[in-house]
């Protein structure tokens, strides 16, 4: 297990404050697991409440077991807007991966590429991580321009674990601090 003090519980971007997932979060995941244009790109499909409550647990769990995980971050006037943050990738063995979700209402405001870079300078600066990727659907192209203005780097296309196809991005410790 990785020491958890190694990344703050909440981080501040120049627009957005990130606080570590907790159980308060529920009401948050269960609207963005109940929207299919979120769901579209990520599993498919709508998760129900039982699903979006276990999916919670883990995020809480994974701080603890990991010392990774999301933030949900909220704007200036308290609003959530998405969440994002590093976690073991269950797509890629040993690969610590990026991840983010903005709400829809919140689309095409550079949300998505502030979490990002935030969660990067975590990765590489509080818990010296030396790579990491972020996944998304080929189709994707928000997702994926927001990977490339972090400087992530396309790498190939794969399948994700429940059959989806993938594009991996990736980006290394020595690329990032120049």
């Amino acid at each position: 297990m990785q020491e958890s003090t190694a990344v703050p519980d909440a981080i501040v971007t120049r627009r957005l404050t990130g606080y570590r997932v907790s159980t308060d979060h529920l009401d948050y995941l269960l609207e963005v697991d109940s929207d299919m244009r979120i769901a579209q790109w990520l599993s498919g499909e709508i998760r129900s409440t039982e699903q979006s409550r276990a999916r919670l647990g883990r995020w809480v769990r994974m701080w603890e077991e990991t010392g990774k995980g999301f933030w949900i971050f909220q704007d200036s006037d308290r609003c959530i807007v998405g969440h994002g943050g590093l976690f073991n990738s269950p797509r890629e063995a040993g690969e610590v991966e990026v991840g983010y979700v903005i709400k829809p209402a919140y689309w095409g405001r550079g949300l998505a590429t502030e979490i990002t870079m935030a969660a990067l300078k975590v990765g590489f600066e509080s818990l010296g991580l030396q790579r990491i990727i972020a996944i998304a659907q080929p189709a994707n192209a928000p997702s994926r321009r927001v990977m490339e203005k972090c400087g992530m780097i396309f790498e190939t296309e794969t399948l994700s674990p429940n059959g989806l196809a993938s594009v991996r991005y990736a980006i290394d410790k020595e690329t990032w601090s120049s």
